[in-house]
């Protein structure tokens, strides 16, 4: 109940927010993406403020100076627990207000989406695959660019693994490639489209994305986090590990072919990390996880922003409706 309300609140604030995009635009980016952050990081608190579940990432040091940078981010999907897990980890980092995010538009009027609809986020839509394509390539050769975005995020599975893995190992098979269990075989066109994007080869673009950032999200234990736990409260000890690694754009190849193969062969790669981690609890050799440690006080102090936020604008918008009607009914007298 909490978010679907801070995401009402966040959408009545942006109302009459939004016309100054037309005369003041920098100023209106600027204040659209703090309105973002802070409601996207509202979103955390019923479950990550409780002490019962745990985030844990390894390799923070070395991925801290690419939170500054553009970057392509490539996470695997198990469930919806996925993208508030992924929310707690770019509010970690303070790059909440400068992400980005790619998903699909069955999410576009979720208490999630909303907010990211006004932050201009990508959502794929019903139509013809090369309608999509157009769309998505025009978005990050234009729109990302002029919002100021730096972490641009999606899943390339385009779906949760519980539903898709059966159908992606038949897929996989057909085209001869392994099978994947503990992740998806990705769906490669949305990856090579936006690597040509950023690449500036859809159209010109006035700056660079030197960084490919790719995640493995592991949950320890037989089940994995879904919104049905959080709303339940059914996540007792449950603990979420995250591991990054980084590439270099140019690294990928340029022909289509080898830019899929690429991403097809960090699937297998996070196969086999995730099966390590099932067997030993650890992603790589020696590795070392630290726990997230959200600044529990900042993220109350949003909520409180929020709903204060509401009581002025019950006042705004009662003395409009309040002008409104005096003046319709001396219309009517």
């Amino acid at each position: 109940l909490n978010s679907f309300l801070i995401a009402l609140i966040h959408s009545l604030l942006m109302v009459p927010i939004y016309p100054i995009r037309f005369v003041f635009p920098n100023l209106y980016v600027t204040v659209e993406s703090f309105l973002y952050a802070t409601c996207g990081e509202t979103l955390i608190p019923p479950f990550l403020l409780a002490p019962r579940l745990k985030v844990y990432c390894d390799t923070l040091r070395e991925i801290e100076p690419i939170t500054r940078r553009r970057a392509l981010v490539i996470v695997n999907h198990q469930d919806s627990g996925d993208v508030p897990t992924m929310m707690s980890v770019v509010t970690y980092f303070k790059i909440a207000h400068t992400s980005t995010w790619i998903m699909d538009k069955m999410f576009k009027w979720t208490q999630f989406g909303v907010p990211c609809q006004w932050h201009c986020d990508f959502f794929s839509r019903e139509g013809s695959k090369k309608g999509i394509v157009k769309a998505l390539r025009k978005h990050y050769s234009t729109t990302y660019w002029e919002r100021g975005h730096k972490w641009a995020i999606f899943f390339p599975e385009g779906g949760f693994l519980k539903n898709r893995g059966e159908s992606a190992r038949r897929w996989a098979i057909a085209n001869g490639l392994p099978p994947l269990y503990k992740c998806c075989t990705p769906r490669a066109t949305a990856f090579t489209n936006m690597v040509q994007a950023f690449r500036g080869e859809v159209a010109p673009v006035p700056g660079t994305v030197d960084d490919v950032v790719d995640i493995t999200l592991a949950f320890k234990g037989p089940s994995v986090l879904n919104v049905g736990d959080v709303i339940k409260g059914t996540y007792t000890d449950k603990e979420v590990y995250v591991n990054f690694r980084t590439f270099k754009m140019a690294d990928i190849p340029q022909e289509e072919k080898g830019m899929k193969q690429w991403l097809y062969d960090r699937y297998q790669e996070k196969e086999d990390m995730l099966k390590r981690f099932e067997e030993t609890g650890e992603f790589t050799p020696n590795s070392t996880m630290t726990l997230i440690d959200l600044p529990k006080g900042r993220l109350l102090g949003n909520v409180v922003f929020w709903y204060i936020t509401a009581v002025f604008l019950y006042d705004f918008y009662f003395c409009i409706l309040r002008n409104l009607w005096r003046f319709a009914s001396g219309l009517v007298l």
